[in-house]
């Protein structure tokens, strides 16, 4: 049995990812606000404290716990991490996918504190705070000298709560209202600030329009998550995990696409070439921009080149080319760019269909655009 927490975006993925396997899990959120569809799952609502947790994790025979929650749930990650100790169960921490942005207004900020004394240093007199409303009484410090309005979800509880801390209501925005840029251009705020919350948190819309107005961004990180976590970012990553962890869970088990193991293999085979070092696992991006590892048979580092092989992993899909070695030679070359040549095994485009000119080697674009960007990079 598995124990996911969610209530997220990310707890919904971790249960259609689940759905595709024969085993059960339990999906606990902390409201009862998220309507879900468990076709081999239970859906329970309600906090837990550790005691709690140790009693659903016991009566229930855990074995895998998968954290989906928020990122800012610093509470409940703690507390996942303890009861995991004590009872010795692995944690998949199924995370967003966070963008890296290098601009010189944004501001980094390691706590609330931190980003009120920011904040402060930049003298800014007017924010608009993006945090939400758990979030008011950690901005005290900066709401009781400064304007500052607070976006909020449209809900009676949201306003009580805003009460009970005792801020202004009518400094309250609500979601749903205005978009960002909207009510930028309806507030006129020297400075934003809000959570590194991910792309499915609506994060990118948040910076791209204070960024685009001129508006200076204060950005608090997220929360360190415990070393023990293993870490995923989507479907792929949390089902392959899911498989290695409990190999009884899926009937039939997933495994990696050629242009996966060419990619992983270039990157090992360039960073050969250029550090000198043989990496015996890589990380790469696939298409839908989840982060995957894959191990390295072999480094080979030559004068001007470098090689590097990797065994593929088909999984139970039948794949004529499952356990093949893929070979990829990187070298230095006299043209410009990233340059495309067909090794033994590889065969030559004949008739144009696929998007390549005839006469190109026959790999293919999805695969050529996943090695490209990660040589790039």
């Amino acid at each position: 049995m598995i124990l996911v927490f969610g209530g997220t975006t990310e707890g919904r993925l971790a249960i259609r990812t689940l759905d595709e396997g024969d085993g059960r899990y339990i999906y606990s959120t902390l409201g009862t606000s998220q309507k879900v569809e468990c076709a081999h799952g239970i859906h329970i609502s309600g906090a837990m404290a550790e005691n709690d947790m140790l009693q659903v994790c016991r009566e229930n025979s855990i074995k895998l716990i998968i954290d989906a929650a928020h990122p800012f749930a610093i509470n409940l990650h703690n507390t996942i991490g303890m009861v995991a100790r004590l009872l010795h169960i692995p944690v998949i921490r199924l995370e967003r996918i966070y963008p890296e942005l290098y601009n010189p207004e944004i501001v980094w900020c390691d706590t609330y504190a931190d980003a009120v004394s920011k904040m402060k240093t930049y003298r800014v007199n007017r924010l608009l705070a993006l945090t939400g409303v758990q979030t008011i009484p950690k901005l005290i410090d900066f709401w009781q000298c400064n304007e500052t309005w607070f976006r909020v979800l449209d809900r009676k509880k949201s306003v009580e709560k805003a009460e009970n801390y005792g801020f202004p209501i009518n400094r309250l925005a609500f979601y749903g209202e205005d978009a960002t840029d909207a009510l930028i251009d309806k507030l006129f705020p020297d400075a934003i600030i809000t959570k590194e919350s991910g792309t499915s948190g609506g994060f990118m819309e948040k910076v791209t329009s204070a960024l685009q107005k001129g508006v200076k961004v204060f950005i608090v990180r997220r929360p360190k998550l415990p070393d023990s976590f293993i870490t995923v970012e989507g479907r792929h990553g949390l089902r392959m995990e899911v498989e290695r962890l409990l190999p009884d869970f899926y009937s039939l088990h997933t495994g990696f696409t050629t242009g996966s193991c060419a990619t992983a293999a270039a990157k090992a085979a360039l960073w050969g070439l250029l550090k000198g070092e043989k990496l015996s696992e890589v990380s790469f991006r696939i298409p839908e921009g989840e982060t995957m590892n894959m191990e390295i048979e072999e480094v080979e580092i030559q004068t001007s080149s470098a090689s590097a092989r990797v065994i593929k992993k088909a999984g139970d899909d039948p794949d004529v080319t499952d356990k093949s070695c893929i070979t990829v030679t990187v070298a230095y070359s006299e043209h410009d760019g990233i340059n495309f040549i067909g090794g033994h095994g590889i065969g030559t485009v004949t008739l144009p269909g696929i998007g390549l000119p005839v006469g190109e080697p026959a790999i293919n674009p999805v695969p050529r655009a996943m090695i490209e960007r990660e040589l790039k990079a």
